[in-house]
């Protein structure tokens, strides 16, 4: 009886059971997580099997000291047995635990983006770096460098624009507007070679297309009001360093174009009235 074990040495023994078992589980899940970023690669697929493994250890380690109470699994399996409202309670509860659960397996079965992906969440407007994914959420570190923590269930509903998936290279446009007077096509010479020439700069071309189109086109876009608008596309292998990768560009377009007389159109407008005759 209770009163019984719980007077004497028996709750001293038990309590050191119980303890050493917690101990045991807290190294086990720690070292397991260890060989884990050591040996295995950070795949979305991994990093939920690895958390799915980390939380089944952690509930055996929690049985197992809970079972060394006796008539713990008798007391547990008469209040289930007399109470089936609070068994359909507890499983009303568990329900969106296992949906998120569930739809955490989906995601690391059908892999819709992987761990370092950028990822743009349609409807909740949400962009950043899918950094993590466990049993109920998945981390997403936005470029303000904080972490929101999207349920599985409503992740996996969303409407994702993936810039990794399939093919991880990148794209932007690089805008510039020159005067009429100034040589357009040296315009488009200088740009076509800077762009280039960076060093994140990636050949989009196939061998064939190599012998017949060049390597950075150079459009035309339109002839504005304040002078010809030329476009050009940066290609870089990863989104991430697309920006940096077009800021280098431009900063080098506007030394070399000063360089060889080329002006850029300024925007203001002038009103019709300060026009000179």
């Amino acid at each position: 009886m209770w009163e019984n074990f719980l007077t004497g040495d028996n709750i001293g023994w038990v309590s050191l059971r119980v303890t050493a078992i917690i101990l045991v589980t807290v190294l086990v899940v720690r070292s397991f997580r260890m060989v884990c970023r050591r040996f295995i690669n950070d795949t979305i697929h991994l990093k939920f099997i690895k958390n799915v493994l980390s939380a089944i250890i952690w509930l055996i380690g929690v049985v197992f000291a809970l079972s060394q109470f006796p008539y713990f699994s008798d007391a547990a399996m008469a209040l289930l047995a007399g109470s089936g409202i609070a068994a359909l309670t507890i499983g009303l509860a568990a329900q969106e635990s296992l949906g998120n659960a569930f739809n955490g397996l989906f995601i690391s079965i059908f892999r819709p983006f992987e761990v370092g992906d950028r990822v743009h969440l349609t409807n909740a407007n949400i962009t950043g770096f899918i950094e993590d994914i466990t049993i109920r959420h998945t981390v997403i570190r936005t470029f303000m460098n904080s972490r929101i923590i999207v349920p599985n269930s409503v992740i996996n509903q969303e409407l994702i624009e993936n810039s990794n998936f399939c093919n991880p290279q990148a794209s932007a446009f690089i805008d510039v507007i020159v005067t009429y007077d100034s040589d357009t096509e040296k315009a488009r010479e200088i740009m076509a070679r800077v762009i280039g020439e960076h060093k994140d700069f990636v050949d989009t071309r196939t061998d064939e297309k190599k012998e017949t189109d060049p390597k950075v086109p150079v459009f035309v876009r339109s002839l504005g009001l304040y002078g010809v608008e030329l476009r050009a596309s940066m290609w870089t292998p990863t989104i991430s360093i697309n920006f940096a990768a077009c800021s280098d560009v431009r900063k080098e377009l506007l030394k070399e174009f000063t360089e060889s007389g080329i002006h850029f159109a300024h925007s203001k407008l002038i009103h019709p009235m300060q026009i000179p005759n």
